[in-house]
């Protein structure tokens, strides 16, 4: 057993700023789900939306950053009142991650984004957070009607040329080969070129609704320095990345509702250095794969 006495977490430093998160709509979100590991929904206004002249100034600060993805979340992204104009802010600098869960996207709205991108030398990229390819088992997770309201934005994407990747938690324990293969089989009924790049299954996160519905971390999930020794640095996010929030700089999407995790008011003030002492870090050393970026090389 780890007691607080003899735990001493080893320190992980970022050795270069590559992803770039924006932390759009705080915990706001047209959904509720019961596995939502920062308990976003319609009523949690505890955080304040990004504004448009913070994202504009750090995008500033980081003129000499080779930044490689710029990735926009919440809450639900698309519910920002200046989201058009952040994705044209962004695409300038890099290619944009939308991190949605898609039952916001009609025709029009597809369309008009697929031109912004259009006018760019980057690229949109849509991550949609689908839970289960059956629709009664993703629905008892993020509500009645949302599976097949995803299933409509993630045609109207396909319909604009975009090439979605869904973003799942295997919360049923199943083979990973046979989760796969029931997404994949989704994803065949649309007219796009389908492979497992437009798969990203991650690990449940224990904190916010999914320690409430569900289970909390133990006391020995934590990272050691034993187990940091054994494992890839380059493997955990925070190694290359940072988030932008409306109260401070934060060390990963995990960890925005955690004071823990501020480690800056602005990226110029920000720690490079962080203690790998949450359970969080834990969910990440466990996956042993990029839980958050993008990893093109999967």
């Amino acid at each position: 057993m780890l007691t607080s006495l003899s735990f001493q977490a080893p320190c992980i430093e970022m050795n270069k700023l590559n992803n770039l998160w924006f932390h759009l709509t705080g915990f706001t979100c047209n959904l509720k789900c019961r596995h939502c590991y920062s308990s976003c929904s319609p009523v949690n206004k505890s955080r304040k939306f990004l504004n448009l002249e913070k994202i504009k100034q750090t995008l500033n600060d980081t003129n000499k950053e080779h930044l490689e993805e710029i990735y926009l979340f919440g809450g639900e992204p698309l519910l920002h009142r200046d989201i058009n104009n952040i994705i044209r802010l962004c695409i300038k600098r890099s290619n944009v991650n939308i991190l949605t869960n898609a039952t916001l996207i009609n025709d029009k709205k597809a369309r008009f984004l697929r031109q912004i991108e259009l006018d760019s030398d980057y690229e949109i990229i849509f991550r949609v957070g689908l839970d289960h390819y059956k629709e009664h088992k993703n629905d008892e997770l993020r509500g009645k009607g949302s599976f097949r309201k995803a299933l409509n934005g993630i045609s109207n994407l396909v319909n604009s040329d975009f090439n979605p990747i869904i973003t799942a938690v295997n919360l049923w324990g199943e083979e990973e080969a046979e989760f796969k293969a029931g997404f994949l089989e989704l994803l065949a009924q649309f007219d796009f070129e389908v492979s497992e790049i437009n798969l990203k299954i991650i690990p449940a996160i224990k904190t916010g609704e999914y320690a409430k519905n569900f289970t909390s971390y133990s006391e020995n999930e934590l990272v050691t320095n034993e187990s940091f020794r054994q494992s890839n640095p380059e493997r955990f996010d925070c190694v290359n990345s940072r988030v932008i929030t409306e109260n401070g700089v934060y060390v990963c999407p995990t960890l925005v509702n955690d004071p823990r995790g501020k480690i800056g008011e602005t990226l110029t003030d920000s720690a490079q250095k962080f203690f790998l002492e949450l359970s969080t870090c834990y969910s990440c050393q466990s996956a042993n794969k990029k839980m958050f970026n993008n990893d093109w090389n999967q």
